[in-house]
């Protein structure tokens, strides 16, 4: 019980986290709308679906794959509610929710090292990326999954950099020190 209530917590943040300040919906839409509810649930659900293959390690490639396909199937299954903004899942915010995920379940040892970690503005702040270029990689409207891996690249040189085995690791020695 105390077990699936962090889990339960676990899924709930993560996706507080992808949504806060990342302009899902078109705007105007009201809090009580109920296509948000059903979009967070679907992706509740998805979550959790992936997660199940992560308890071995799993590779950068698929990994990537499973983003992609995440963003994609929402994008796919609220098409005809007209609400995402852009008309789209973004990629952004579908690595935010599952790196973050997969960094609880980490945390809480069910899963080994994930792959990757949850980027976000304070991540991004972190790496070499020159101030022009710096728009181009706000994780909110990220949407190329080329643009995802290479700021991934850079997040594997500062963890080299940081004496670090994994950019997980890395990521939560940040955490940890802000």
């Amino acid at each position: 019980m105390k077990k699936q209530f962090l889990l339960n917590q676990a899924i709930v943040n993560s996706i507080s986290a992808a949504f806060q300040h990342a302009g899902v919906y078109e705007k105007g839409l009201q809090d009580t709308d109920a296509r948000k509810k059903s979009l967070r649930k679907s992706l509740a659900d998805q979550l959790k679906s992936i997660s199940a293959g992560y308890v071995k390690p799993v590779s950068d490639d698929a990994h990537c794959a499973s983003i992609a396909k995440l963003a994609d199937d929402l994008t796919q299954e609220q098409k005809s509610s007209d609400f995402l903004r852009d008309g789209r899942f973004r990629i952004g915010i579908a690595q935010k929710a599952l790196n973050l995920y997969l960094k609880y379940l980490w945390c809480l040892g069910d899963i080994p090292v994930p792959p990757h970690c949850p980027i976000d503005r304070g991540i991004i702040d972190q790496l070499d990326i020159p101030k022009q270029e710096r728009k181009k990689y706000d994780w909110t409207k990220l949407d190329k999954i080329e643009d995802y891996r290479h700021l991934i690249g850079l997040c594997c040189k500062k963890a080299k950099m940081g004496k670090r085995e994994s950019i997980a690791e890395w990521e939560l020695a940040i955490w940890r020190a802000n």
